[in-house]
């Protein structure tokens, strides 16, 4: 009879054995053998992740959304009230003010805006809701947006403005109205306007839309307003100037009722604002742990029955020489498992509620490869705690437990 050779023994190898030369890991083989449990921890952490990675890209897109108007101009150093809160109300100082500014060798130009929400009128249904309006004055360059410095010269008339694409379709169909007519007629607060063009900022936590117009009919449109009250002041800077010794300088040259501050500073103020004194950072840094607790107790209920049902073999492992770190390292193997194998899920999950949000709210969300690390990271550790806590029985086993 003809001996075979090695190469003809390897080839009769089972499929898996030529993938995994190794041979499969033990952790692996006790997670699959309860195929019921096993999916119910992957569904689990699938859920954690898409809840944390949901939060997160909400986080961070309603935080980048509020500050979009900032963004949005051509702006150095800002001017406010001394009663400033938040871009959502209107606080007013004297535009004399912003003429002393203009003082210092550095300031290339000092700029009034004037921001309020007011009610716009739907043309097509009549009905009214508010959106944030900012006007300038039209000759000057006050946004760094090139969509909406383009069409400054369409707003010179006084009664005209910039609707944004981007607004709830409850304002109505101003895009469609405007490929149809060139313009559209409606009411900024009871006060006629013609919308002639668009600009594109979004929903914010201040309205659900945005318009842009010149100063005249800002003042028309707002009851009490004038011309000599600005709402906010754009400070530009000759290029190489050092913002914050220009902010340094003005605090101390300009009089108590108004407060300056760098374009970074502003951010950070109006970000601060929104996350420590309302309940929205609140609200989704609470979603973020409940996440994580409750894929962390899925985790650690499945491992422990793991543990459980397999303990006469791990007394009598543990009988024949094999130590505690032993199991420890099993378990915390499989929790490794578990995260990964939860977290690809999860993250296809996420973009699917993250394509509902843009379509259905307007929220721009996207993944994040920072956002991405932290909740692998977190569902990492997550699934290590639960492992660990899950192992606390095995320390105790010995072959009296077999049954």
């Amino acid at each position: 009879m003809k001996k075979k050779s090695g190469a003809d023994t390897g080839s009769r190898r089972p499929w898996v054995e030529h993938i995994v030369p190794l041979g499969i890991p033990l952790a692996w083989l006790q997670l699959t053998a309860e195929r019921k449990r096993f999916a119910a921890a992957v569904a689990g952490i699938t859920f954690a992740v898409a809840m944390m990675l949901f939060q997160m890209g909400l986080h961070s897109a309603l935080f980048q959304q509020v500050l979009t108007p900032f963004l949005k101009l051509r702006a150095d150093v800002y001017m406010f009230s001394s009663q400033y809160e938040y871009i959502g109300i209107p606080r007013t100082f004297a535009t004399a003010t912003l003429w002393r500014a203009r003082a210092l060798p550095e300031v290339e130009a000092a700029l009034p805006l004037w921001m309020s929400p007011l009610p716009l009128k739907n043309p097509r249904t009549g009905k009214s809701r508010d959106l944030f309006v900012m006007a300038f004055e039209p000759h000057q360059r006050v946004f760094a947006d090139g969509e909406i410095d383009a069409q400054r010269a369409s707003l010179s008339p006084g009664d005209t403005a910039l609707m944004d694409a981007l607004a709830h379709p409850d304002f109505g169909p101003f895009a469609e109205e405007l490929r149809e007519h060139g313009r559209v007629h409606t009411e900024l607060n009871d006060a006629g306007i013609d919308v002639v063009g668009l600009c594109r900022i979004g929903t914010t936590f201040v309205a659900d839309g945005n318009l842009i117009t010149s100063r005249d009919a800002f003042l028309r449109a707002f009851a009490g307003a004038s011309p000599e009250q600005a709402m906010a002041g754009v400070i530009q800077l000759k290029p190489g100037s050092d913002a914050a010794r220009v902010v340094g300088q003005l605090r101390a040259m300009l009089p108590e009722d108004v407060r300056v501050f760098t374009a970074e500073e502003t951010l950070a103020r109006e970000k601060a604002y929104w996350s420590d004194r309302t309940p929205i950072g609140f609200v989704i840094t609470a979603s973020l742990l409940v996440a994580m607790i409750v894929g962390a107790v899925i985790v650690y209920q499945i491992l422990y029955t793991d543990v459980s049902d397999h303990l006469p073999e791990y007394a009598t492992l543990k009988s024949m020489g094999f130590s505690d770190g032993y199991f420890v390292r099993l378990v915390l193997q499989e929790s490794v498992i578990l995260s990964v194998a939860g977290f690809v899920p999860g993250v296809a999950l996420t973009l699917g509620l993250y394509h509902l949000t843009r379509t259905m709210a307007g929220i721009p969300v996207e993944i994040a490869a920072g956002n991405l690390a932290a909740v692998f990271a977190l569902a990492l550790a997550m699934c290590m705690v639960a492992g660990a806590l899950a192992t606390r029985k095995l320390r105790h086993a010995n072959p009296a437990d077999i049954v």
